[in-house]
């Protein structure tokens, strides 16, 4: 499997190192935001056994944290070759097939969350306009906790595109030291 080389030149520019920055700090948020469901949840188990009265929001939080933190992280989580992936196929193959299997992913995928990208703006635009609220312990506008859907997929599509480029140029500079060790060798 391919993933963006930290050290490429392409991929190192002003754009790139500035996206990466972004998928750190929203990777950082989100591990914060775990920190506080972790901190959260215990303390509330803690009142409840003391027969201390707790905050009712804290659950609510925990539900939008879920939310959150997984749409924050994983641009990150695949920009370092983390995601979860089924190596069934790319496993047994070899050179050019597992090069196609890795453009092929990083393509349908990349359009498949655009797709998501484009419905989940959609649905949060239209959650904005109508005021939709989730009235829970806080009410809270829904648009709210919504908006990190369509920004967590944007970020998708663009690491799976960055993917893909990236399997092009390693896929061309195998393909060079390929022809350069033939002509090396006068084959």
């Amino acid at each position: 499997m391919f993933t963006v080389n930290q050290k490429s030149n392409k991929w190192r520019s002003l754009p790139g190192r500035l996206f990466d920055g972004l998928n750190t700090a929203l990777a950082v948020l989100a591990g914060l935001i775990l920190l506080f469901m972790t901190l959260s949840i215990s303390t509330s188990i803690l009142a409840r056994t003391w027969d201390i009265p707790f905050p009712i929001w804290i659950v609510q939080f925990n539900e939008y944290g879920l939310l959150w933190l997984t749409f924050l992280a994983t641009a990150w989580v695949l920009q370092r070759g983390r995601h979860v992936s089924i190596d069934l196929l790319t496993r047994k193959a070899t050179g050019r097939c597992n090069l196609f299997l890795d453009l092929t992913r990083n393509v349908v995928c990349g359009i498949f969350c655009a797709v998501l990208w484009r419905q989940s703006t959609a649905v949060v635009w239209d959650h904005f306009q109508r005021g939709i609220v989730d009235v829970k312990g806080v009410d809270v506008p829904k648009y709210l906790i919504l908006v990190v859907i369509p920004a967590g997929f944007l970020l998708l599509t663009l690491q799976f595109f960055r993917n893909m480029v990236t399997s092009l140029e390693k896929s061309k500079e195998s393909i060079k030291d390929a022809q350069q060790k033939n002509v090396s060798t006068g084959l």
